[in-house]
């Protein structure tokens, strides 16, 4: 199987941090390109005051989550790997999907859990429904 452009999920978490590890020797090996996706939740309210709360807390998220991608892309650019950072907006698992459908990607990495709370014990959810979704190869790092 020829492998040209990898999906990570990152989420900045310990997980996905060995995920982006794992990612640079495959990576060198078949000199692929990892597009760096991270995905902000979406929620939704009616109240005028919890928008506005939401929006300066996604502003937040969106400058934080930046801040930590451009170190990974800076880790990928230190083995000459091409990188690419992506911010999407929705359900993890569904968007990372789209995106990875969106640019024919080959494979999906991810680690084992995430930030996720109780129900990410074992798996978690976002890997899970990637390995059960996806209709590309996904790598599931622990």
């Amino acid at each position: 199987m020829s492998v040209k452009k990898i999906i990570l999920a990152f989420d900045n978490s310990a997980d996905s941090e060995k995920a982006l590890q794992w990612t640079i020797s495959f990576a060198k090996d078949n000199r692929a390109e990892v597009h760096i996706t991270n995905v902000i939740e979406s929620v939704y309210t009616d109240s005028f005051e919890e928008v506005y709360n939401l929006t300066t807390i996604n502003n937040l998220r969106k400058k934080d989550i930046a801040e930590k991608t451009a170190k990974a892309e800076a880790i990928y650019k230190e083995h000459n790997i091409v990188s690419k950072a992506i911010m999407l907006e929705g359900q993890p698992a569904e968007e990372i999907i789209n995106y990875a459908e969106k640019i024919n990607a080959d494979l999906i990495v991810c680690g084992t859990r995430g930030h996720g709370g109780f129900s990410a014990l074992l798996l978690g959810s976002t890997a899970h429904k990637l390995v059960t979704y996806a209709t590309i190869p996904v790598v599931v790092v622990k």
